[in-house]
């Protein structure tokens, strides 16, 4: 009975993944076809003759590559600064009790602000700042929204280690940073490496404000993707290969980081 039981269950986790895999599949599928036959009836599960045509096409023609290199740029920098910015205040937080019990929940509710409603403000600011088309002025934007994320996520991680070994290291001589930085730091590092993929993630992804303080020097991915259009309407092909360029990124992260996410996911970082 324990033997059928374990196939069945494997049977259902193989169906679910096909599930959720297919559409993965499916834009894959798309960015191998040439424009002609995306139309076809019934649809090819499988591309014959494939085509890598459509890669170059989306980097060069479609400005693809600069989208990249934006996002890449604005990801990683967003990422830098929460990461240091958000572990210094959750700590903070976790620790000291800073704010008492009503500023952590302030500071997540910032991050329930929906970003249009702020989205003429900051306009208006970058604009008279002078920061518009730029990546600084879409770092600024998304660490209005990201931060208060990464600072109340690595508060539960923070509180999930022992006062007790930081209170010996103080004993022993460490200053308060320093024991952050030998102590909380490496217990907490699980649950800092799913905040730093889900800080990345959400700048990777983030649309209206690329949208409405870029023209053209510095737009990014998903505004490239959303501008993949022709005289003879979408591209399919094109935006279908954006869209696989788009998902390398976050899973060669998550590939690395894999062995954290796991304990990090677990560890309790909503407390």
């Amino acid at each position: 009975m324990k033997p059928l039981r374990m196939a069945l269950k494997n049977l259902l986790v193989g169906l679910i993944a096909v599930v959720f895999m297919f559409p993965v599949y499916y834009i894959f599928m798309v960015s191998l076809l040439p424009q002609e036959a995306i139309f076809d009836y019934p649809p090819k599960v499988i591309p014959v003759p494939p085509t890598l045509a459509n890669y170059p096409m989306a980097l060069t023609g479609f400005q693809g590559l600069l989208g990249l290199k934006n996002s890449l740029i604005v990801g990683v920098t967003v990422t830098a600064i929460t990461m240091v910015v958000g572990a210094l205040a959750a700590y903070s937080l976790a620790r000291f009790r800073i704010g008492g019990r009503h500023l952590p929940f302030w500071i997540l509710s910032q991050r329930m602000m929906p970003p249009i409603a702020a989205i003429i403000p900051i306009f208006l600011l970058m604009r008279s700042l002078r920061l518009m088309d730029t990546v600084q002025a879409l770092v600024i934007a998304q660490l209005i929204t990201i931060l208060p994320f990464g600072i109340w996520f690595m508060r539960g991680f923070f509180t999930e280690v022992p006062v007790e070994i930081e209170e010996a290291a103080l004993i022993d001589g460490c200053s308060r940073l320093l024991t952050l930085w030998r102590i909380a730091l490496p217990l907490a590092a699980p649950g800092i490496a799913v905040t730093a993929l889900l800080t990345f993630v959400l700048s990777w992804n983030e649309l209206l404000f690329a949208v409405v303080l870029t023209r053209g020097s510095a737009i990014t991915l998903p505004v490239t993707m959303a501008n993949s259009l022709t005289a003879h309407g979408i591209a399919f092909p094109i935006l279908a290969s954006l869209a696989m360029i788009s998902v390398l990124p976050v899973v060669v992260i998550a590939v690395v980081a894999q062995r954290y996410l796991v304990r990090g996911l677990t560890l309790g970082a909503l407390q």
